[in-house]
């Protein structure tokens, strides 16, 4: 819908940062913080002229960023005190300030579902990756992150409206 064309610059970053991260394994601060910027510009500004309610849109936006980077600083801390080896990266987590803003704009109880949807997706390619190699090698967690998002904001409406929120 007319709707997804807002999105279209976040789609073209996520984009962009997929591919780096497949052939770098790096998200680039110079390209992230930037895209955290613009966010926080953005999501506030699309709220006040497009949202039903601008104060829920915003702190929707709000705890979507703080939960879904909280979320993935905690679960990156916890890999690497457990297991004592690097996990994903910070990129990973700046990476879902973004996400988490654009997606708790639409509703908070989204992040969760992108949450999930990038893990799974994560987790797939991650098995397929493993069985092809015959080894654990690392891999990049941005694309999937990038992809559970779109797919969320995509389906948001149907998301919605089978939980009835």
């Amino acid at each position: 819908s007319w709707e997804l064309v807002v999105y279209a610059p976040l789609f073209s970053v996520l984009l962009a940062l997929s591919v780096i991260d497949l052939e770098l394994y790096i998200l680039p601060n110079r390209i992230i913080y930037p895209a955290i910027l613009a966010s926080l510009v953005a999501v506030p500004a699309l709220a006040v002229v497009a949202a039903e309610n601008p104060r829920g849109a915003i702190l929707g936006a709000a705890v979507g960023g703080v939960f879904y980077a909280g979320g993935l600083g905690l679960t990156l801390i916890a890999w690497e005190l457990i297991v004592r080896k690097e996990g994903m990266g910070a990129g990973d987590v700046k990476l879902a300030v973004v996400l988490g803003l654009w997606i708790g704009f639409l509703h908070p109880v989204l992040v969760l579902y992108s949450i999930i949807a990038a893990s799974v997706i994560g987790l797939v390619v991650g098995l397929g990756i493993f069985v092809v190699r015959r080894a654990s090698r690392p891999y990049p967690f941005g694309p999937w992150l990038a992809l559970g998002a779109v797919g969320v904001i995509v389906f948001s409406e149907a998301i919605l409206d089978t939980i009835r929120v």
